[in-house]
C-alpha cells in the first residue's frame, strides 16, 4: 500500500507538470523563425516528405536521418508550415519533462526531488528557446534521457534501442555513452547484460548503415567532421576566450551559475550518492572536452548536460530545505523571468528570409536570386518556387556572372546583409554598370537582410 501511495504522489504533480511544459511552450512553436542550419534541416524533410529524394541522394546530409524522416511526417498534415518542422522537437521535450521526474524518482526515491526536477525543466530558459526548434539536439537529448532512464531500470534491450535511436538522430550521442557505461558499472552490470545491450543497439545501428550504404555516399560521420574542419586541440591563445565564451553561455543556459555551483558542491559534500558523484563528474569531463577540443561554442551543445545540470540543482536545493513552499520559491526567484523572455521565441532569426521568399512567391520561370550568407535558407523558403539561387564565393565572381546572365532579360535579385558586409558587394555590382532598386527593406538592428533588383 505504501509503494502505491508513493507512486501516487509524484505521478500526479508530473502530469500536471507536463501539460504546463506544453502550454509553456506553445507562444515560441509559432514565433520563432528558421535560423541557416533548421532551414537546412527543414528542407531535407520537404524533400522527403513530397518524395522527391526520399533517400536524400542529392542533399549537403552530415546527420543521421532520424529527426527528417519524423519532421517528414508532419508535412502532409499540416501542409508547408514552419511550426510543422518543429513538432518532432516539441514533443520530445515536452516528453522530457515526466522522463526526467521518472529518472529522479527510481534515482533518489524521493517524490520532492523528481517533482522540483520536473519544475526546473519546465521553466528551463534554453529548454524553452530549443524545443520550438527544428535541430537535432532537442530529439537527441529526449532519447539519451530515456535511454538513460531504462539503465537505471536494469532494462538494457530497451536502454540500448533508445541508445540507437538517439544515435541515429545525431552522432554526438556517443558522448553520453561513458555516462551509460558509469550507470552500468554503478549497478554492476556483467558481460551478459552488456551483450544483451550490444543486440539492442543493432536494429537501429543496422538500419542506419544500410541507409547510409543505399545513398553510396560517404561516412556520414567523415562528412560531419570534414564540416567541422576535422577535430583539433585548441590551441594555447584560444584557451581563455573559449572558457570565457563558454562560461557565458553556460550561465545563459543556467541562471545564477554559482548558485547552481555551490549547490552542487554542498550536494556532493552532504549527501554522498554515487549518481551526484558519476553526473557532476560526467558535467566536468564534458564541459572540458568542449572546451579543451576546438569545436564550436553553440549553446545547443549544453543541452545534452542541461538536464543532469537541473538535477544535481534540485537535489542541492532539496538539500537545504524540506519547505515545499521554500523549495518552489527558490526555482521560481531562480527561472520564472528567464523563462518568460525565453517565451518570445526568435522572431528574426532567419534575417527576414521568409519576407523576401514571399516578394518571390509569384517570380516567373528565369528569376535568379544571388546569394552569399543565406542560401540554405532559400532551400526551404523557395523550396516551392521557379527561383534559381545563384551563389557567388566573391564580389568579382559575382560581377562576372552579371556580365554574362546580366542582361538576358530574367529577373535578378540580390539579397545582402544591412551592414558594412554589403559595401564591397555593392561597390562591384555598379562598378559592373548595373543599378540596385530595393524592393524590400533590411534592417542592421535586427540583421534583416535587404532585397534588390538588379536593373
Amino acid at each position: 500500500m505504501q509503494t502505491c501511495k508513493s507512486v501516487a504522489l509524484h505521478t500526479y504533480p508530473l502530469v500536471t507538470l507536463t501539460w504546463l511544459t506544453a502550454v509553456f511552450r506553445l507562444p515560441s512553436l509559432f514565433n520563432n523563425r528558421f535560423t541557416t542550419d533548421e532551414a537546412l534541416f527543414a528542407s531535407f524533410a520537404r524533400t522527403i516528405a513530397v518524395w522527391r529524394d526520399p533517400l536524400l541522394l542529392n542533399q549537403p546530409v552530415d546527420k543521421p536521418p532520424l529527426l527528417f524522416y519524423l519532421q517528414a511526417l508532419f508535412y502532409p498534415l499540416m501542409g508547408a508550415e514552419e511550426w510543422a518542422a518543429r513538432l518532432p522537437n516539441f514533443i520530445a521535450f515536452t516528453l522530457l519533462t515526466p522522463l526526467v521526474g521518472m529518472l529522479v524518482w527510481r534515482l533518489y526515491r524521493d517524490e520532492k526531488t523528481a517533482v522540483l526536477t520536473a519544475l526546473l525543466i519546465t521553466l528551463s530558459p534554453l529548454l524553452i528557446r530549443f524545443s520550438s526548434s527544428a535541430y537535432t539536439d532537442p530529439l537527441l537529448v529526449t532519447l539519451l534521457i530515456a535511454s538513460l532512464t531504462m539503465t537505471r531500470s536494469r532494462r538494457p534491450v530497451t536502454a540500448a534501442f533508445l541508445f540507437g535511436l538517439a544515435m541515429a538522430t545525431k552522432y554526438q550521442a556517443i558522448l553520453f555513452l561513458p555516462l551509460l557505461a558509469g550507470m552500468g558499472w554503478l549497478y554492476k552490470w556483467g558481460w551478459q547484460t552488456w551483450g544483451r545491450w550490444i543486440g539492442g543497439l543493432l536494429p537501429m545501428g543496422t538500419a542506419v548503415f544500410l541507409w547510409n550504404f543505399a545513398r553510396g555516399t560517404n561516412s556520414l560521420w567523415t562528412t560531419q567532421i570534414n564540416n567541422y574542419g576535422g577535430i583539433r586541440h585548441s590551441w594555447s591563445w584560444e584557451l581563455w576566450p573559449r572558457l570565457s565564451a563558454w562560461s557565458a553561455l553556460w550561465s545563459k543556459a543556467m541562471p545564477l551559475t554559482a548558485v547552481f555551483l555551490a549547490l552542487t558542491l554542498y550536494l556532493l559534500y552532504k549527501k554522498h550518492d554515487p549518481h551526484d558523484s558519476l553526473f557532476a563528474l560526467y558535467i566536468s569531463s564534458y564541459f572540458a572536452l568542449h572546451w579543451l577540443l576546438a569545436i564550436p561554442i553553440w549553446d545547443r551543445y549544453l543541452l545534452l548536460i542541461l538536464p543532469l545540470m537541473l538535477i544535481l540543482s534540485a537535489r542541492g536545493i532539496r538539500a537545504i530545505s524540506g519547505q515545499w513552499i521554500t523549495l518552489i520559491a527558490i526555482i521560481l526567484l531562480l527561472f520564472l523571468r528567464p523563462a518568460i523572455t525565453a517565451r518570445k521565441g526568435q522572431p528574426e532569426a532567419d534575417h527576414g528570409a521568409n519576407e523576401v521568399a514571399l516578394f518571390l512567391t509569384d517570380a516567373p520561370d528565369g528569376t535568379v536570386l544571388y546569394d552569399h550568407w543565406y542560401s540554405w535558407q532559400w532551400r526551404y523558403h523557395l523550396f516551392d518556387t521557379a527561383v534559381y539561387t545563384a551563389w557567388f564565393p566573391h564580389p568579382a565572381a559575382l560581377a562576372d556572372e552579371l556580365a554574362v546572365f546580366g542582361h538576358d532579360g530574367n529577373p535578378h535579385y540580390l539579397a545582402l546583409p544591412d551592414d558594412n558586409r554589403a559595401l564591397p558587394i555593392l561597390r562591384a555590382v555598379h562598378e559592373a554598370g548595373f543599378d540596385l532598386k530595393t524592393v524590400v527593406e533590411g534592417d542592421e538592428e535586427n540583421g534583416r537582410m535587404t532585397l534588390y533588383r538588379i536593373k
